[in-house]
């Protein structure tokens, strides 16, 4: 694990920090300066879009959030993305080597606002949803392998966003909002008899409940740092009106445009001016 040091883990993992805290408002001035971090569902996959690297899309949640506050943004979130490989290391896309995302977003100035989305990658999530859907998922060591990778995130993501304090200009960092993850799933059977059981759509729920804790618990060691959560409960993939891409869709299980509109007005909520 790169630039994490033990005795941060450990007090990640022991503190046990309660997830229902409601999200404190964030002040931000007239005119914001934006930058946008994160994986593919920063960047929008399975939208409209022109970028062949990343999947970024101007339907993606930060340029609406940049409209509801009259800025403009600069995504630098990219499909694949994890936090060491993406966020504070060098990502490899399609054959080219792209450059820190923190490293980019910091590179000239600091900005007033920061939004990020990342972590399902580094916990596996989208290799534990499919081996729901192809087979069967929520064994025991699938739960431990999951909490094994929980532990690993919360490392780094700490060491991400100790590396966005180091690198702000005068040490000063930017609003730092950070979204968890929703859960694309209800509990109707609509992927196919047999598909996914009523106890595995538990074991996802769960797990996306573990997920989206390993990431609230880093936040309140940061003065700076905001967590943001998102849901499409009502619109899940097997509702009448689903906010989630389908299976066979071109990002499956990622947010459409309607979800998307959600998740940037998620964030919107706890921002003030």
């Amino acid at each position: 694990m790169k630039y994490v040091t033990v005795a941060i883990i450990a007090i990640l993992v022991l503190v046990g920090l309660n997830a229902t805290t409601a999200s404190a408002a964030v002040k931000l001035p007239a005119n914001p300066t934006y930058v946008a971090l994160g994986d593919s569902v920063a960047a929008g996959a399975g939208l409209p879009t022109a970028d062949a690297i990343c999947a970024r899309s101007s339907q993606a949640y930060p340029n609406q959030i940049a409209a509801s506050l009259g800025t403009s943004v600069t995504s630098l979130a990219c499909s694949g993305a994890k936090i060491d490989e993406g966020l504070y290391g060098p990502q490899v896309r399609g054959g080219t080597t792209l450059t820190p995302q923190i490293d980019q977003a910091l590179s000239t100035s600091t900005p007033d606002l920061m939004t990020i989305t990342i972590g399902a990658n580094d916990a596996r999530w989208i290799e534990f949803m499919t081996k729901c859907y192809i087979s069967t998922c929520g064994s025991t060591f699938d739960s431990a392998a999951a909490k094994v990778l929980r532990v690993d995130l919360r490392g780094e993501l700490s060491a991400a966003l100790y590396r966005i304090k180091n690198l702000s200009t005068s040490g000063v960092p930017p609003k730092v909002l950070i979204s968890g993850y929703y859960n694309p799933l209800s509990n109707a059977q609509c992927l196919g008899e047999g598909r996914v059981t009523l106890k595995e759509l538990s074991w996802i729920r769960n797990q996306t409940n573990s997920l989206n804790q390993a990431i609230r618990s880093v936040t309140p060691y940061f003065k700076n740092v905001t967590y943001v959560p998102i849901s499409v409960t009502g619109h899940e993939l097997c509702s009448k009106d689903p906010w989630v891409q389908g299976i066979t869709a071109a990002a499956p299980l990622h947010p459409t445009a309607a979800g998307q509109a959600a998740i940037a007005q998620s964030f919107v909520k706890v921002v003030t001016k």
